[in-house]
């Protein structure tokens, strides 16, 4: 779910995510019936205006799924759909979430 307009998987970060769900996995005990996930791109995905604010759409993108408990945000950022939007809004909630949190984790380190 890359915002820029380039949607190239680097070859490194799908090994480092592979690697991480095996790890995952094998500390948990959970058995899969896959040797390794099915990744797809997703076309409709938001795209950022800059190359200034890609940490706050990857954010976005992390709350939207964090949200979702059925993950259909597959469905949800599908090209076939109308593209979804971050809005300033959306983007300036998940900027001030974070630095909530870490004021509150500064906060909690006096």
């Amino acid at each position: 779910m890359d915002s820029l307009s380039n949607r190239f998987v680097d070859e490194d970060m799908r090994n480092i995510v592979n690697t991480s769900i095996q790890m995952y996995n094998s500390h948990t005990g959970k058995q899969s019936s896959r040797k390794s996930p099915i990744w797809k791109n997703l076309q409709g995905t938001p795209r950022q205006q800059t190359n200034v604010e890609c940490g706050y759409y990857v954010m976005r993108f992390m709350r939207d799924i964090i949200h979702d408990p059925g993950l259909a945000f597959e469905k949800k950022f599908d090209k076939k759909k109308e593209p979804v939007v971050y809005t300033q809004e959306l983007i300036d909630e998940v900027r001030l979430e974070w630095a909530e949190f870490v004021n509150k984790q500064l906060q909690n380190n006096k």
